[in-house]
């Protein structure tokens, strides 16, 4: 399911006239006086860990830090530019709670602010988009969402915690953060942004929802909103495909994944015109199970049995309880072979376990084996501090003029496309608008062939954290294209990714593939198996059959 990321430093710069930062015989120092003169006056006992300039090429030294070492397994390039680096405690209730915090402020700064978000339930600070985010001239910040490590445990009997990790931590770094350029550069940002993808993008969307006067502009990838239909689904997949249990009747094998892969890129590959191990419609793969299932129901690694094909279409059809739905299911994309490590890779079951025993049930020795439908329905009536992020009424952050790119990786086995598929239409009913009337500030891009925040068959680098961008035209680099729509009024019609040789940007451009705004679809007309850019088109889904 996860393939490398390239971590090689581009050197490319967003549009945009250079902001007075203090002179370079001062930056330096300007920077080192941040620690005992930046003032915060509506967040009484800050700390300043350490403010220090620090040159690009740096590598990062983050267990001297003071980095959990769980966060260490995430990607990270060098410094990529001259900057300010800033560390901060910031207390977020009176009952100990605080988030810790980074803010990069480049020596070559555009007036531009840019708040990053994490993954899953850790507290992380993504350091890959800082890098991002600097290298573009942003003045970029980042929190640990308010605990430190990949583990969950903090929230157990900490509503303060927990409500960081929600909202808060975003919020309070990200008005923090404005004041910190605003002292060190003497000047306020003229325009404020936003990227994050998984949990990230979930807070993307907290933020649009709950707090639209924050930001100009959001770009926020395959997020996990529905968050507690999400974590459901998973124990719902321990359950459905036997986890641990190799011998019991609905275990799935590699071979077996296998084969459910190649039925589904034989019976859909070919639907959006280009047979090239990508299904770019999903929303049109209908699967037939016929053709892999076992005669007389035996059992065998070359088909399944009617058992295991029931089990997984439980899993791929709208999950409804009690009237209730939790999930709208998952959805057939030519990444089948990765679904098996959703659901059996060792670990897999630690952030699911994890939440229900600190944040649900409060039994600190509950596993997914005792999970029941009712546990779901606990989980999604709890939805502690709206974590669900489901809010359809947009209107504060349309009013105010401000923009959002949605994009969700139609390969995703993580988080599935359905999900963002649901939203959509949730926003459009809440608002009662058409897609047209969406588009003035809501925009959303199905990408082919892209796995969960990257990777995948397709041609995945979109240009939205540091080692999977291709340029810095608007039209490869999604920070670029939210700029410009809302400082330029480019509002786009398609995002495109690039396939590199063997996903390396140093070998060189495999091919590049526009990506349509839904609801129109990519559909090709060209010749040969795809590689042509010029002959994908967008159309409307019926023109597309």
């Amino acid at each position: 399911m996860h393939q490398s990321l390239v971590f090689s430093l581009l050197p490319f710069v967003l549009s945009g006239a250079a902001f007075a930062a203090p002179s370079p015989t001062s930056f330096d120092t300007e920077c080192a006086k941040l620690a005992n003169s930046l003032a915060l006056p509506d967040y009484p006992g800050f700390k300043v860990n350490f403010a220090k300039f620090v040159s690009g090429g740096t590598e990062l030294n983050l267990t001297a830090d003071g980095v959990d070492a769980s966060c260490l397994q995430y990607p990270r390039g060098p410094i990529p530019v001259d900057l300010c680096r800033v560390s901060l405690m910031v207390p977020t209730s009176s009952k100990g709670s605080r988030i810790f915090m980074e803010a990069w402020l480049p020596k070559d700064w555009n007036g531009r602010f840019l708040a990053v978000g994490n993954g899953n339930t850790n507290g992380c600070v993504q350091y890959a988009d800082l890098s991002f985010g600097t290298q573009n001239k942003f003045a970029t910040i980042g929190t640990d969402n308010g605990h430190n490590g990949t583990s969950a445990a903090s929230f157990y009997n900490a509503p303060d915690v927990l409500e960081d990790f929600v909202y808060r931590a975003l919020y309070t770094g990200t008005v923090v953060g404005k004041d910190v350029v605003k002292q060190f550069y003497k000047e306020s940002h003229r325009k404020s942004y936003y990227t994050g993808c998984s949990a990230g993008g979930r807070l993307g969307w907290k933020a649009v929802q709950d707090f639209p006067e924050q930001f100009d502009g959001v770009v926020t990838g395959a997020p996990v909103i529905n968050w507690n239909g999400q974590g459901s689904l998973q124990a719902r997949a321990f359950k459905l495909l036997a986890r641990d249990d190799p011998t019991a009747p609905t275990y799935i094998t590699s071979e077996q994944f296998a084969l459910l892969h190649e039925e589904v890129l034989r019976q859909c590959d070919h639907l959006d015109g280009a047979t090239d191990g990508i299904v770019d419609d999903t929303l049109a793969c209908r699967l037939d199970y016929k053709p892999i299932l076992c005669s007389n129901n035996s059992t065998s690694p070359g088909c399944l049995s009617s058992v295991q094909a029931d089990a997984i279409r439980k899993l791929y059809a709208p999950w409804i309880v009690n009237g209730t739905m939790l999930h709208p299911g998952v959805i057939y994309n030519g990444a089948e072979q990765d679904l098996q490590f959703v659901v059996y890779a060792p670990g897999a079951e630690v952030a699911i376990e994890e939440w229900f025993q600190y944040v649900i049930s409060g039994n600190l020795n509950w596993t997914w084996h005792q999970f029941t439908d009712a546990d779901a329905l606990a989980s999604y009536e709890a939805n502690v501090f709206n974590i669900q992020t489901w809010e359809g009424d947009l209107s504060a952050f349309r009013d105010r003029g401000s923009k959002v790119l949605h994009w969700h990786g139609q390969a995703d086995p993580a988080i599935t496309v359905s999900v963002s598929d649901q939203y959509y239409e949730h926003v459009g009913k809440t608002m009662n608008a058409t897609s047209e009337e969406l588009d003035e500030f809501y925009r959303y891009f199905r990408a082919g062939g892209v796995s969960h925040c990257g990777g995948g068959p397709g041609p995945f680098f979109l240009g939205f954290t540091y080692g999977l961008d291709a340029s810095a035209d608007p039209e490869d680099n999604m920070l670029s294209r939210i700029v410009a729509w809302v400082e330029d009024g480019q509002a786009p019609e398609t995002i495109r990714g690039t396939k590199f040789v063997n996903d390396d940007p140093t070998q060189g451009v495999a091919y590049r593939r526009k990506q349509c705004k839904h609801p129109k679809v990519n559909h090709y007309f060209g010749t040969g198996n795809g590689t042509d850019e010029e002959g994908w088109r967008c159309v409307e889904r019926e023109a597309s059959a």
